[in-house]
């Protein structure tokens, strides 16, 4: 018999509403039932590497039948995929429906956008799933490359759109030209800090930078991003 992979969550605690196996038969509203899948397969994954977990087992942990699974999930890959869609996506700084204006705008403004930000990515933090899912990206992400391909191409694909917005708004005079405009992915790095410090120290540790790394990270933002004045 193979021997039982480790868990790669040592780490992180265990969320124990995910270690309990859901009762049948209860009908739920389709994204709640979703929801409470991707929660069991996370479980899996995480307990049992992505290769070992088996689609029956995620169900029977959802509290599903394998045909109920499957009604819902085409397959295995397309759980993991889900599961990175749910959690994993950025935040966006700057919204795709509502473009930055042509406009200067106020440091008041300016200033609801960051705040907006960085309330719904520090948010995030506090949900273990989102840690959880992060951890199970860096240990399986690179074993299943096949597996996380459309995710990493619509990861790529809102990070470039969130670029050429910014950029157009660097050339109309709406934002300064910096570091953080010339490239993005610096707007997200201290959130992606604060995770990686929930993984690898204490949660005290964690909770007691966090805070200062957010105060931080918005004096980043408003120091960097508003036009230099006429």
């Amino acid at each position: 018999m193979p021997k039982k992979p480790p868990s790669i969550l040592h780490a992180v605690a265990q969320d124990p509403g995910t270690a309990r196996r859901a009762p049948r038969n209860r009908r739920l509203p389709a994204h709640e039932r979703r929801d409470q899948i991707l929660d069991a397969a996370l479980h899996e994954f995480s307990e049992r590497g992505f290769g070992a977990a088996r689609m029956e087992d995620i169900a029977a942990r959802a509290g599903l039948s394998k045909g109920g699974l499957y009604a819902h999930f085409s397959s295995k890959s397309a759980v993991f995929k889900a599961l990175m869609q749910r959690m994993l996506l950025p935040n966006l700084l700057f919204d795709d429906q509502q473009p930055l204006a042509n406009t200067r705008p106020s440091g008041t403004a300016l200033a609801a956008l960051v705040d907006g930000f960085l309330e719904g990515a520090y948010a995030r933090l506090e949900d273990d799933r989102f840690i959880r899912t992060l951890h199970l990206l860096i240990a399986e992400g690179s074993r299943f490359p096949e597996v996380i391909r459309d995710w990493r191409a619509d990861h790529v694909r809102l990070i470039q759109s969130q670029q050429a917005m910014v950029q157009r708004a660097v050339q109309d005079g709406v934002l300064r030209d910096s570091a953080l405009t010339d490239m993005v992915q610096l707007i997200h790095a201290p959130i992606l800090l604060a995770a990686v410090l929930r993984i690898l120290q204490d949660d005290a540790y964690a909770r007691q930078v966090t805070p200062r790394l957010r105060a931080t990270h918005r004096r980043l933002l408003m120091e960097l991003l508003p036009p230099d004045s006429p």
